[in-house]
């Protein structure tokens, strides 16, 4: 094997995981931030209940969390299901998926 053929091969894998790097660390930060937000709220709204300024309907929150949950979950599963991700390839997909593990670990 040629040093002409295996240079496509080394820059996609070594692409791939920079970026799947920057996007582990992205994804890690932007579910931070979400989960402040999300916990501020609720906690809010449980003060201001104790308070006896609001009254919340638990019932009622627990059903939409739980619509958003299932719709999170099928839309994410659609995604993985398309067939267009096959086409990446190997080399491309494995350095995504190796730098995309690092960037959330370490990020």
């Amino acid at each position: 094997m040629s040093l002409e053929n295996l240079f496509p091969t080394i820059t996609s894998v070594g692409g791939s995981f920079v970026a799947g790097i920057m996007l582990g660390y992205f994804i890690k930060k932007i579910i931070k931030i979400l989960m402040f937000i999300v916990g501020g709220i609720a906690g809010l709204l449980l003060y201001l209940q104790q308070q006896q300024l609001i009254s919340v309907n638990l019932d009622k929150l627990e059903a939409a969390s739980t619509f958003f949950v299932t719709t999170f979950v099928v839309s994410f599963d659609n995604v993985t299901h398309m067939s267009g991700t096959t086409s990446l390839g190997i080399p491309l997909a494995g350095g995504l998926s190796a730098g995309l593990a690092i960037g959330f670990v370490k990020g």
